[in-house]
């Protein structure tokens, strides 16, 4: 139980260090609509390719992406739609975290002018 025990972690610890890099994640976000190209991916993110390529290496390794060939193009997409709600569950405590941020500053801002 203990080896299933370390496993898990292991992996959790493994899984986020995928996800601690933004292009990353901005590259899992614009798979949301479906199958895309590298060319798509460096348009829409303003990138260079070989950048890119790089970071899909990656996802791809550690099974965040698969591929799909149409003809002479390469489409990447997410091999587990639930990477999804992690992402949305980031944003969400980004999200809360910043609005404390906000208030705290507002109520410094009231303090100050009081």
């Amino acid at each position: 139980m203990v080896e299933y025990t370390n496993v898990r972690y292991n992996f959790k610890a493994e899984f986020f260090k995928v996800l601690a890099n933004p292009l990353r994640i901005r590259i899992l976000d614009a798979l949301r609509d479906g199958p895309v190209s590298v060319s798509d991916l460096r348009t829409r993110l303003d990138s260079e390719q070989a950048t890119i390529s790089q970071h899909l290496s990656i996802l791809r390794a550690r099974n965040f992406v698969t591929t799909e060939r149409r003809g002479t193009t390469v489409l990447y997409q997410i091999s587990d739609p639930a990477i999804w709600k992690l992402l949305d569950s980031a944003r969400e405590i980004f999200d809360n975290q910043l609005v404390s941020v906000r208030t705290a500053l507002e109520s410094l801002g009231d303090e100050a002018a009081g």
